[in-house]
């Protein structure tokens, strides 16, 4: 049985494959044809096999196809989705992920009242790397940050390129302290991958990054939170690149401040 539907799907991709220049959906309505052509002659030697009536053998393979071809669309569907939400040339997660994650995590932290933090990362030198060497070098120094992002950011965060020579990293459950040890992790990585590229990335590659959470912002919400990160990567910018900034405010949003919290448990023994 297996085999017979095997044959009868190569026989229908192969006739599909035909039709030159034929758009998806004329591809996909042909191969159908050709199914209902197969399973038509096919239909009565299956009922003899399994001794039912042809309309009870026709049903069941009919029922067999749909299955097959609805796990075929399923699957295409699944990658589009995915491409749909990816960098093509980072591998990371597009602005349009991030922005979607953004806001479910602002929801959640919100309503758990636990942290929530963001970086803004800056490529250094990335219009020099373009100008003066070829847009193939900097389109290297971008996959190469990807790589290590994807590399050293947990299972929850979430990495995105915001596009030209900017990504974010959404962090979870993070306040900045802790961001802070991950934008750090981040730096030490890239420095060792600079050091194994030749000339120009191995001087130039390096970014600037800046951090900030959801206690430091007057009101949870996305804009404020992604402004106040990247006023922080405007000052590390400003201070000399390659290096990592914070944004520290008084606790004055209504996320939880993690380090009060703790203080005031400890001194009731807790």
């Amino acid at each position: 049985m297996r085999a017979v539907m095997a044959e009868v799907g190569t026989s229908a991709a192969r006739l599909t494959k035909r039709v030159v220049g034929a758009s998806a959906r004329h591809r996909f309505a042909l191969g159908g044809c050709a199914l209902a052509i197969a399973i038509g002659g096919f239909a009565p030697t299956f009922a003899h096999w399994i001794g039912l009536p042809i309309e009870v053998a026709l049903v069941a393979i009919l029922a067999t196809a749909l299955i097959a071809i609805g796990w075929h669309v399923g699957q295409r569907v699944d990658q589009l989705t995915e491409s749909s939400l990816e960098d093509p040339m980072t591998r990371v997660g597009n602005r349009r992920h991030f922005e979607e994650r953004l806001s479910e995590e602002i929801t959640r932290a919100v309503s758990s009242r636990m942290p929530l933090s963001v970086l803004m990362l800056d490529v250094d030198h990335l219009k020099t790397m373009n100008d003066k060497h070829g847009h193939a070098i900097g389109d290297k120094a971008l996959a190469v940050v990807g790589e290590v992002l994807l590399e050293t950011c947990r299972s929850r965060d979430v990495p995105a390129r915001f596009g030209g020579d900017e990504f974010a990293v959404l962090l979870p459950r993070t306040r900045s302290s802790e961001a802070r040890v991950v934008a750090e992790r981040i730096r030490t990585a890239l420095a060792k991958r600079r050091a194994l590229l030749g000339a120009p990335l191995a001087n130039l590659l390096t970014v600037s990054i800046g951090i900030c959470d959801l206690e430091n912002v007057p009101e949870p919400t996305a804009d404020l939170l992604f402004e106040s990160a990247d006023q922080a990567l405007y000052a590390a910018k400003e201070a000399g690149r390659d290096r990592i900034e914070v944004k520290v405010m008084p606790c004055i949003s209504g996320i939880i401040c993690l380090d009060e919290h703790r203080a005031k448990r400890k001194a009731r023994g807790g």
